[in-house]
């Protein structure tokens, strides 16, 4: 049997208040069973939670309660008395699976964050960054001197990555350009998909010398097209390029530091260069959704924003580029594409 919480619009106005703020045990519970690897190990099929207690190292009546709680939000379903298996929620952070959402899962309740998250009213109250009130430096700067949180924060960004590439890969033609310059591409994950499927294209890969000198050992069967170049978006992005790519750069920062980045992207670009924004859009209304709470999220870690349609194309005006258009995905994420105004 598989149960599942009522939902909020059938629900009381107190028991619906109460049901979203038990949210936080859902997020936490989630995490520990992604931590735990408890799907995993029901990847072969249902088990006794006796089993799984056994092969995950955990204590056996916890783990029935902890079990218990996520089927009933459908994450796990319990067959008959402690016996339980997967579900196409708890499949979604199976290590194996393409796009895993385990190693996010993991990030999102680690240390940095859900001390972050507890004070979210100090950055309500001064629009400021609680990561930065809580550590004493921002985000980025944070994960420099810190390796396994940065290890961590890489990995969860890596695996929803994949997902999201592919959403791209499919609704966005690349067959027409030159020269990609992808700007704070990381490890090259988009780049090396696009030059993989088009073999005409040639790309740069712009990032953090640090970031590049780690890209360089994994690249070389894209060498002959793929070149790599080191320097600081804030201050010089690479001319030359038909396209410009921006793969979630831009939500990681308020409008004023976002404005100098498009600026210098602007200042490389061709009169015929296209710039191609890669990010949520937050949707009108008042429609539940994931991206309106990762708004929150970027305030809370990084100090920027998810934005609105309106909020890109006036963003984009002041740095003297024009929103031509807005591709949705089968992802969460859109394709903003723009020109020079």
């Amino acid at each position: 049997m598989e149960s599942r919480t009522s939902d909020v619009s059938q629900q009381t106005p107190t028991a619906a208040v109460l049901q979203i703020a038990a949210g936080f045990g859902i997020s936490q519970a989630l995490f520990v069973a992604a931590k735990a690897g408890v799907a995993d190990v029901l990847s072969t099929g249902p088990k006794s939670v006796q089993d799984v207690a056994r092969e995950a190292c955990l204590q056996c009546e916890a783990l029935y309660r902890l079990m218990r709680a996520l089927a009933s939000v459908g994450v796990f379903a319990e067959e008959q008395h402690g016996v339980f298996r997967n579900t196409p929620l708890s499949e979604t952070f199976l290590s194996s699976a393409s796009g895993s959402l385990r190693p996010f899962l993991i990030m999102s309740r680690e240390p940095e964050s859900w001390r972050s998250w507890g004070e979210l009213l100090h950055s309500i109250q001064t629009g400021q960054t609680a990561f930065e009130h809580v550590y004493g430096k921002p985000f980025f700067e944070y994960l420099t001197a810190h390796a396994e949180p940065a290890r961590i924060f890489d990995e969860a960004m890596t695996s929803r990555s994949a997902a999201e590439i592919d959403a791209v890969l499919s609704v966005y033609d690349f067959s027409t350009i030159k020269q990609i310059v992808d700007v704070g591409g990381g490890y090259g994950a988009l780049l090396k998909e696009v030059l993989s499927k088009f073999p005409n294209v040639y790309g740069t890969l712009y990032d953090l010398p640090h970031v590049i000198d780690r890209t360089e050992r994994s690249i070389a069967e894209h060498w002959t097209r793929l070149h790599l170049q080191s320097g600081d978006f804030f201050s010089r992005i690479p001319e030359g390029g038909d396209l410009y790519v921006m793969k979630k750069i831009i939500h990681d920062w308020p409008d004023d530091r976002a404005t100098q980045i498009l600026r210098c992207c602007r200042k490389a670009m061709a009169p015929r260069s296209r710039l191609l924004l890669i990010e949520l859009v937050v949707p009108p209304g008042d429609g539940a959704t994931f991206t309106k709470f990762l708004d929150l999220w970027m305030l809370v870690w990084f100090g920027g924003r998810e934005r609105t349609e309106e909020e890109y194309r006036n963003l984009l005006a002041s740095a003297g580029l024009a929103l031509e258009r807005i591709i949705p995905t089968c992802s969460p994420i859109s394709i903003i594409e723009a020109k020079p105004a």
